[in-house]
């Protein structure tokens, strides 16, 4: 095995261990949204491809290419689709039709490879043009209508998949012998981790990409100055492998913390910091840190279209209503109230509401993004909300 080939196989394996772990949390998932159904596909899938095509080259056996080459053609399909529920409108129908043709251009390419591997590896050039063109239904599509929330998930998927796209053309040998698009499937990994918790401007994403090519770079260097390098190939791959190695562990530490610590003290320190004296200035001190960005306070004519006490039963006792479960649940002694409850929640964009006082009825609606665990913003939720009824019945005994 050549010095190019071992460095293939274990950026690769990085890439496959990374995406197949964001695929492993969201599996084991009881109940998962729409979105997190598409991300739990998209990240198998990807885990898959990057773990045969790694295999390919250890193994040498010909079986495992042929996987990644099918493979590798359906994921712009996949991240069309997820791309199509965040933006919750569909993309036009040529765009469509060019990368659903990729699941037809794999089949062909696994067809060719009796013909050679390079002439039909030469067909997934398909594969950068069609996340090129899903990049620019994410960016250039209106989304005046999405949550604050949602847009901030949706700027953190954009920069990855633009990291991702530019790095799928390492795999094609323009700028040398190894291809690096697994590290760009990390990026991916990165940002589905951590959800709306991720940077929130271009150049947050810059500094965070400086500060791990600059850790990879010094721990690059320390390696290689255990054994000096023969080729610049060989100095390469060595940061190349350091890179995906660090972007692995980031995406575990996320995944494992739920979205990141930093997020968490920004949310409490928020409540600390509200405004406790009356209801309406601390929601708005309150709101300024995720996942409470774009909350809206429903009450008064916001609600006279439904009926109080239905809307109360969709609450349950949590006192929490989610979108996604509440379209899944068939219970008929509750549907009237359920369906009033998603009909308030889609009105204004969201996908959690909050009771945070009965009479007179306030709900506090929040749209949340397509995290890969929900669970610690909705235990924020829960937190926020108790405070805000305080507040809110404080308030009331006052005007009282």
């Amino acid at each position: 095995m050549t010095t190019a080939a071992d460095f293939q196989m274990l950026v690769d394996g990085f890439g496959a261990l990374g995406a197949l772990s964001v695929a492993a949390v969201l599996v084991r998932r009881p109940a998962r949204s729409t979105v997190q159904t598409v991300l739990m596909l998209v990240f198998g899938l990807a885990g898959v491809f990057y773990a045969c095509r790694s295999l390919a080259v250890a193994t040498g056996m010909g079986g495992f290419g042929l996987a990644s080459l099918a493979l590798a053609c359906t994921l712009p399909l996949g991240a069309l689709v997820l791309a199509e529920i965040l933006l919750r409108r569909h993309a036009p129908l040529p765009l469509k039709a060019v990368v659903a043709g990729g699941a037809v251009l794999g089949l062909l390419a696994a067809l060719l490879v009796g013909a050679g591997m390079e002439q039909a590896f030469s067909l997934a050039v398909y594969v950068p043009a069609a996340l090129s063109l899903v990049l620019a239904l994410v960016l250039f599509r209106d989304r005046k209508t999405l949550a604050p929330m949602e847009n901030a998930t949706l700027d953190s998927y954009a920069r990855a998949l633009l990291l991702a796209g530019l790095l799928v053309l390492t795999d094609f040998g323009l700028f040398g012998e190894v291809g690096l698009s697994a590290l760009g499937m990390l990026g991916l990994a990165y940002a589905a981790a951590g959800g709306a918790a991720g940077p929130q401007r271009w150049i947050d994403t810059v500094k965070e990409l400086a500060l791990a090519g600059a850790t990879a770079l010094l721990l690059g260097a320390a390696l290689l100055r255990l054994r000096t390098p023969e080729t610049l190939l060989e100095a390469g791959g060595v940061v190349g492998v350091t890179v995906s190695a660090l972007l692995t562990l980031s995406v575990l530490l996320r995944l494992r913390s739920g979205g990141g610590e930093q997020k968490r003290r920004r949310f409490d320190l928020a409540l600390v910091e509200a405004d406790v004296s009356d209801l309406k200035g601390f929601l708005a001190s309150a709101s300024r840190a995720a996942p409470l960005q774009g909350l809206v306070l429903a009450e008064g004519d916001d609600l006279a279209a439904y009926s109080p006490a239905r809307l109360l039963e969709a609450f349950g006792t949590d006192r929490l209503a989610v979108l996604a479960r509440l379209e899944r649940d068939s219970d008929e002694a509750t549907r009237e109230g359920r369906e009033q409850m998603i009909d308030l929640l889609h009105r204004h964009a969201a996908t959690h509401a909050m009771l945070i006082l009965e009479r007179p009825l306030k709900i506090a609606l929040v749209g949340l993004a397509g995290s890969a665990l929900p669970e610690d913003d909705e235990r924020s939720l829960a937190l926020f909300r108790t405070l805000a009824a305080v507040v809110a019945k404080s308030e009331a005994g006052d005007a009282a």
